[in-house]
């Protein structure tokens, strides 16, 4: 919704199909709206359902729209995207882009400070991202298991490199090393 707007729906073939979501995309002067609402604090999160249909999912639609799954994948290019048309873009700051992905999250759901911060006695899930970098995104080079990426060819400035659960390398090299690492948080009360 920020970075993508209701003309993909007017690509030729099924590919517009592949921008079906829930609620639908808008207009162009929409996402600038939810670009100054992130900047205000007026929205807190930025997250994503990560429905990873593939293109031959996406095609069930073809002779009736209300077939087509709704959804698109995310979570992958997430971080890198908000850094990119966020960050660099002077949209917002690094700290406000840690608060939308990592500490409102964990306010919100009640897991903070276990999550969200860095700090003694605080879960060691950090990300490290490389900024100043020329990256394209692409299908060919996701590691998330459908094949297209919404955002293909975006131009990047940021990827991560590592990250880390619980003091954990779990990705490396943009690969993951450590798989189902992941463990039940029990919910507290809202904190945001």
């Amino acid at each position: 919704y920020l970075l993508m707007d209701d003309s993909l729906y007017g690509l030729t073939g099924m590919e517009g199909a592949k921008y079906v979501c829930a609620p639908p995309l808008r207009k162009p002067e929409d996402s600038l709206r939810l670009w100054r609402a992130l900047a205000d604090g007026t929205i807190q999160t930025v997250s994503t359902d990560h429905c990873s249909f593939t293109t031959a999912q996406k095609a069930l639609g073809k002779d009736d729209f209300t077939k087509i799954p709704g959804g698109m994948p995310g979570v992958e290019t997430r971080g890198t995207l908000l850094y990119t048309y966020g960050v660099d873009a002077g949209r917002i700051t690094r700290e406000r882009m840690c608060q939308l992905l990592s500490e409102n999250p964990a306010k919100l759901y009640g897991m903070y400070p276990e999550k969200g911060v860095i700090a003694p006695g605080s879960d060691a899930d950090i990300v490290v991202m490389r900024t100043g970098v020329e990256d394209t995104v692409t299908a060919a080079d996701q590691v998330q298991n459908v094949d297209y990426a919404p955002f293909e060819g975006r131009k990047l400035t940021a990827r991560i490199e590592s990250v880390f659960l619980r003091g954990t390398q779990v990705v490396k090299d943009h690969q993951v090393v450590v798989e189902k690492a992941g463990r039940f948080v029990k919910r507290g009360k809202y904190a945001l």
